[in-house]
């Protein structure tokens, strides 16, 4: 119970540090007119973002959601853990970007953001599951008599 939660608390972490300080920092460094309007919008809250920087954004987020879910997963060594981060995810971002900041951004961006965002953190969840499990049989395959049953995912 207790790993299950410290993945999903790190799961939300890695979310928000990723995005925010990993994957949108890349951008900022990597394109230069993005990191004039990205520091703008900081500073002013007003976007003006073009396509295709609203484009990279959103793949970004789910980049940012693969991981956490990944994350999630192998922190827990149970899938339910992605679950329960794909729903607190989704939800927060379906509120933010289908409520609250729908006038914000351009509509078809908050649906970009917002609605692939649980599949994303499942993704990661089933990557991690693989990478898990490939853990488990590998200590298990060894004949070690004190390595332990591989745990479910």
């Amino acid at each position: 119970m207790l790993r299950g939660i410290l993945g999903v608390v790190v799961g939300v972490i890695v979310w928000w540090v990723g995005f925010f300080f990993g994957l949108a920092q890349l951008l900022m460094y990597s394109w230069p007119a993005y990191a004039t309007v990205a520091r703008e919008f900081i500073v002013t809250g007003v976007s003006q973002f073009t396509t295709p920087m609203y484009a990279w954004n959103a793949v970004m987020w789910v980049l940012a959601e693969i991981a956490a879910g990944w994350i999630a997963v192998v922190i827990a060594r149970r899938r339910e853990a992605g679950w329960v981060l794909a729903g607190l995810l989704m939800a927060f971002l379906c509120f933010m970007h289908l409520y609250r900041e729908w006038d914000r951004f351009p509509g078809w961006y908050n649906l970009a953001v917002a609605l692939p965002s649980g599949a994303a953190v499942l993704l990661g969840g089933r990557l991690a599951a693989r990478f898990v499990r490939g853990q488990g049989a590998a200590a298990g395959a060894g004949g070690d008599a004190g390595a332990t049953a591989p745990t479910r995912i």
